[in-house]
């Protein structure tokens, strides 16, 4: 039996499959779609009695550049976009020397996905003002994100050029080796984040995959320093229990799952990881039908997770429980071909 989840990354041990991250989204557009001076989510329900003072402002007196550029960043964060456009256009035809305005303009121009005009509007602020490190980082961001890896590095040097202790130009370099394959220099410049910002989670977390493709210890170093970083955060607990499955320490596994769920109880992966090593290795199935049935109860069309504890099931000779869990992987997942000959299996053992 095998179980598979697309979009993740897996990793098949014993018939089943161990699901390791599947956060979906890149860390570099992560990185940029953090525009500066954006409003906090926290902060959403303050927002419109703010977009109302600026516009009472904006009444007051209409050649008020920063009252358009501010307001238009409070109904970005609302995503009211064309308004935000406008008001940031505006603001740049009012006074057309602020880096600020053009910044705010190309960060809506890249959450809107006109990634074109974004960088003709980052090479317009940095124009404006050549030493803006912050425009000159998204613009080597922009170029990692189209694979355009020389350009990008070229852009993320000039900031660095202009302040050698900046983290994040090193972190996007580092992910651009990664992509290149040059592992040495991805964990050099990662390493030199961390340096410069010894809170950077994210780098934290890439040096702890690295090292754990090279099945090297040191990773979890790396994913604990992420965890002190980030407490609450379930991903550096996830990665670090999976560097411990995939050794084949599952004591450590089981820890540092049974904590990972202290954050987050729910967390579907992690409970159905459990289930499969209750399963495979503790050979202890009525453990596993409860790791399952956690998962199931986060997301009941959990495919895999049925699947999993239907074979428990009958393992515990349930066969009835059995066939209805594996109907159900197949009902989720119609394609689920080995839900399928397990349906039949288990079929045949109830009519012997």
């Amino acid at each position: 039996m095998k179980l598979v989840l697309p979009g993740c990354c897996c990793l098949a041990i014993g018939g089943f499959i161990l699901l390791s991250a599947c956060n979906g989204v890149s860390k570099q557009s992560q990185q940029a779609s953090k525009g500066k001076d954006s409003v906090s989510a926290s902060n959403i329900d303050t927002i419109g009695p703010k977009i109302q003072f600026f516009t009472k402002r904006i009444a007051a007196n209409p050649r008020d550049a920063d009252s358009y550029w501010r307001r238009g960043i409070l109904e970005a964060a609302l995503k009211q976009y064309e308004p935000a456009k406008q008001d940031y256009d505006k603001a740049i035809k009012i006074d057309s020397n602020k880096a600020d305005y053009y910044y705010m303009l190309a960060d809506l121009d890249f959450i809107t996905g006109h990634t074109r005009d974004c960088k003709d509007v980052f090479e317009k602020c940095i124009s404006v003002d050549p030493k803006n490190t912050d425009a000159l980082i998204r613009l080597g961001e922009l170029y990692f994100y189209v694979k355009k890896y020389p350009e990008a590095i070229e852009y993320l040097d000039k900031a660095l050029k202009i302040n050698p202790h900046l983290a994040r130009p090193y972190f996007e370099k580092g992910m651009i080796f990664l992509e290149k394959k040059d592992t040495a220099k991805a964990i050099s410049s990662m390493q030199t984040a961390v340096e410069q910002d010894t809170k950077y989670f994210d780098a934290y977390i890439e040096l702890g995959l690295v090292f754990t493709r090279k099945g090297k210890s040191i990773a979890i170093d790396y994913f604990n320093d992420a965890i002190n970083t980030r407490p609450g955060n379930v991903e550096a607990y996830y990665d670090k229990a999976m560097f411990y499955q995939q050794g084949q320490d599952y004591d450590d596994a089981i820890k540092t799952y049974r904590e990972l769920l202290q954050v987050d109880s729910t967390y579907k992966y992690a409970l159905y990881n459990m289930g499969v090593i209750y399963y495979i290795y503790k050979q202890d199935y009525s453990q596993a039908v409860q790791y399952f049935s956690k998962a199931i109860n986060s997301d009941n069309a959990y495919a895999l997770a049925y699947y999993g504890r239907g074979n428990s099931y009958e393992q515990l000779d349930r066969y009835e429980d059995a066939l209805r869990d594996f109907s159900a992987a197949k009902q989720y997942d119609p394609g689920f071909t080995e839900a399928a000959d397990a349906i039949r299996d288990v079929r045949t053992k109830m009519h012997k």
